[in-house]
């Protein structure tokens, strides 16, 4: 099937003013979302390159365009850019009254109604960015000394709880190009050389594909786009997968029903401090694990969405919402600790210590094959899979047996009891990255009806402490115990930069005997305490990993 392809590069005004066409920006697009460094590095490229007489290129702009409406192109991508300089170009008709012309190029005047809209409809669900549009187009000169005057902080900035993001961009562009022209020395002639510049000198590439119908153009753009994307750009993965999902949900009729679920994935991501990509991240770990795959992993995307056997072009659309509800709502669980069986909490919160996302992708794919129900069996899990991780160390290399787990997992089959009797107290001398998470296992071991739902963790002893410490520490280099085991403590409370006489008195008000009898015998600091303390949190942790039984 031929391409359809057709790209020819424009000035602004050959892009504004092409009759009828409005530049729809599709439901699945991702908000406006510019911010004022980008914007400011805009204006400086292209103001830049008028005072050296130079043509700028912004760059592509890819658009879909159907049979049956072909006055409303889709933009695949570019609305950022395309946005702001429509935004820009609002900016000069207000500096430029007299120019009364160039308020064309912001709207369309329908032939067959006395409608006037502007030249750029954004359907974006998650934002407001249609009115807010809407409203920057309404804007006259007034408006944006007021609106500047009642929004702009000490420092220069606007809120964006005051403020969308276009109307930001709207007043930051006004208020650059104003002192741009009194730069200028507001000489008309040179104020007009720059209007003329910024219309006939600074280029786009529109990329535009052509289909009997939308969705066929926009598949055909989407290929464009996914290739230009992994040449470099800077696109996230979940758009392309929610333009993959919105169209299968059109094709079912369902499309607003998945602007309800996308709108809900991004609330949950947001708080829990995530992407949408991430999301998906631990979605692709189940999908290769139903698959039985233990090799490397390759790029998300692609096994998602490479070719029509990939996963987003084989599930129906329905199982793949239900599946991501699902995986939010494990994600969800696993944020409230506090919430679960004390046993499973300290285990979940020891797995949040590792260093890497390899132990909550095998817990994620426990808890998405066999559900929380078997509390018993969930426990024995998490128990294997914390000596596994932790015996491993802090180690990518993890990820192998991780896929391994996932494919037994997957299968209902038990995983391997390991046996990690080989471990030594010596390897407890100079912990790593991973000090805290056994500080935290120690503590756990020790106090075994304990959970501590807010946890903070502190060296007891630094290189700065000498003169506070007792005489038998005079043969011991500080340096090297810093990261011993015994020097790391669980607080309750947050860590202060404290010398030891007034850290002995904070922590004489932790509600943990732990933390409580680390200076019990006054502020001078014995190592004969430090090994006796050291002596049995080794104690504790050998035993946990010698004991081969789940």
């Amino acid at each position: 099937m031929a391409l359809s392809l057709r790209a020819e590069q424009k000035n602004i005004t050959d892009l504004f003013n092409s009759g009828e066409d409005i530049y729809v920006i599709p439901e699945y697009q991702r908000p406006y979302s510019w911010n004022k460094d980008t914007t400011y590095q805009l204006y400086s490229d292209i103001t830049s390159h008028f005072l050296d007489n130079e043509d700028y290129f912004v760059g592509n702009i890819i658009m879909a365009r159907g049979q049956e409406e072909r006055k409303r192109p889709n933009i695949v991508d570019g609305q950022q850019r395309l946005i702001t300089l429509w935004i820009w170009i609002k900016v000069l008709t207000v500096l430029h009254p007299n120019k009364s012309r160039i308020n064309r190029l912001l709207t369309v005047e329908s032939l067959l109604s006395d409608n006037i809209l502007p030249r750029i409809d954004s359907k974006v669900f998650e934002h407001d960015d249609q009115q807010n549009i809407e409203d920057v187009k309404s804007f006259t000169k007034d408006d944006f000394e007021k609106e500047w005057n009642d929004k702009v902080n000490s420092k220069g900035d606007i809120s964006e709880q005051k403020t969308s993001r276009i109307e930001a961009n709207a007043l930051y562009l006004y208020k650059w190009m104003k002192e741009f022209y009194e730069n200028l020395g507001n000489d008309k002639k040179k104020c007009e050389d720059f209007l003329q510049y910024f219309l006939e000198k600074v280029y786009l590439l529109p990329i535009e594909l052509g289909g009997n119908d939308i969705n066929e153009a926009s598949d055909r753009a989407l290929a464009i786009f996914e290739t230009l994307n992994n040449r470099g750009q800077l696109l996230e993965d979940s758009d392309i997968f929610k333009a993959r999902l919105y169209k299968s949900a059109k094709q079912d009729g369902k499309e607003n029903e998945f602007i309800e679920q996308w709108l809900d994935f991004n609330s949950v991501c947001s708080e829990l401090h995530m992407t949408v990509d991430e999301l998906f991240r631990y979605y692709y770990h189940i999908l290769r694990a139903e698959e039985g795959q233990t090799t490397n992993e390759g790029s998300l995307r692609e096994y998602l969405t490479k070719d029509s056997n990939s996963a987003l072009s084989v599930k129906p659309y329905k199982n793949i919402v239900d599946d991501l509800s699902n995986i939010t709502n494990i994600l969800q669980w696993m944020s409230a600790p506090s919430k679960m069986d004390k046993k499973i909490a300290r285990y979940v919160q020891l797995l949040g210590q590792y260093t890497n996302q390899y132990p909550r992708y095998a817990l994620v794919n426990y808890l998405f094959v066999e559900g929380f129900e078997d509390k018993f069996k969930l426990e024995r899990f998490l128990r294997a899979i914390v000596r596994y991780y932790y015996y491993r160390g802090a180690t990518l290399q993890v990820k192998y047996e991780t896929y391994r787990i996932n494919k037994l997992v997957a299968n209902h089959q038990n995983i391997p009891k390991y046996d990690c009797s080989d471990i030594e107290p010596e390897y407890f001398n100079h912990l790593g990255f991973l000090r805290n998470g056994y500080a935290l296992l120690a503590h756990y071991l020790l106090y075994k009806d304990s959970y501590e739902e807010n946890i903070f963790f502190d060296k007891i002893v630094f290189s700065r402490d000498s003169k506070y410490l007792d005489d038998d520490w005079k043969n011991v280099d500080v340096e090297d115990i810093k990261n011993n085991i015994a020097n790391i403590v669980v607080l309750d409370m947050p860590k202060k930069t404290l010398n030891i006489p007034a850290k002995a008195t904070y922590y004489s008000k932790s509600e943990l005997k732990d933390v409580r009898s680390i200076f019990a015998e006054g502020v001078i600091y014995q190592y004969a305490r430090f090994c006796k303390r050291e002596k049995r949190l080794k104690n504790a942790l050998m035993a946990f990993f010698k004991d081969i039984e789940s």
